[in-house]
């Protein structure tokens, strides 16, 4: 199989991924064996050797592949860890979060919310908002992600009707459907206990704890358009950042 029989529009880091672990999947690598080299990789799908790395980086979170400096990938695993690895350093990346998920959406409903989530809405939390419950899966499978409830500005609950069928980020059919423009994006994480309707969702005891994980999408007017509270369990969600150098020696953004 190579980079052109897979037909998205996925960055070819996670085409690869994909495809190397599909193979290990069936066997074409067993667990203990390393996987081809980087060199051996590049020339194969015509990639560079940063592609290269950040698939196999990729891999290495999913506990399928353990990277040995000097001694190649070696195959840990067929089926990757249930652990949730959660990287997002720009609105382009959330999109592609989005686009590598899907929302199986329970309800749907205008509604006040639950006083629980006035932090998420600020000063318009009182106010009626268009509300979807639902799970987030992995794109490829079953596997749940989190439990979410996603909070949309009234402004925008013609949209309701077309929820169930959407693929992607919800913000940006709101953007195209509505010709609004998503300026920011503002995330709280917290610890809490998981809340029943959560626990119920994703199979979890109800004492057990969540990572909750807050998201406003605001406009350049300060206008909230839409958030969403997002309940991962604790013990399968990791939260990874990464910092670059910006500004002069000395500085970091």
């Amino acid at each position: 199989m190579t980079v052109q029989d897979v037909q998205d529009d996925r960055p070819r880091y996670a085409q690869i991924g994909d495809i190397l672990r599909r193979r290990i999947e069936a066997g074409q690598h067993p667990v203990g064996t390393l996987l081809p080299t980087e060199s051996e990789i590049c020339a194969e799908f015509g990639i560079s050797r940063h592609t290269v790395r950040e698939a196999l980086r990729r891999l290495a979170e999913a506990g399928l592949i353990q990277r040995r400096q000097g001694s190649g990938s070696q195959v840990m695993a067929t089926h990757a860890q249930q652990t949730y690895v959660h990287a997002m350093r720009s609105l382009n990346e959330l999109f592609q979060y989005a686009a590598d998920t899907r929302f199986r959406i329970g309800t749907i409903a205008m509604g006040v919310p639950e006083p629980d989530h006035a932090d998420a809405l600020g000063d318009a939390a009182p106010q009626e908002w268009l509300i979807a419950e639902g799970l987030r899966l992995e794109q490829a499978g079953n596997a749940p992600i989190c439990f979410s409830l996603v909070f949309i500005n009234r402004d925008f609950a013609a949209i309701a009707t077309d929820l169930r069928n959407l693929s992607g980020a919800i913000y940006r059919h709101i953007e195209d459907r509505f010709g609004v423009e998503v300026a920011q994006v503002e995330q709280d994480i917290r610890v809490e206990p998981i809340p029943p309707i959560a626990a119920a969702a994703l199979g979890q005891k109800v004492k057990s704890w969540a990572v909750r994980v807050v998201r406003r999408y605001v406009d350049a007017e300060g206008r909230l358009l839409l958030a969403s509270v997002n309940f991962h369990p604790a013990d399968r969600f990791t939260y990874s950042m990464r910092l670059r150098r910006e500004g002069p020696k000395g500085a970091w953004n």
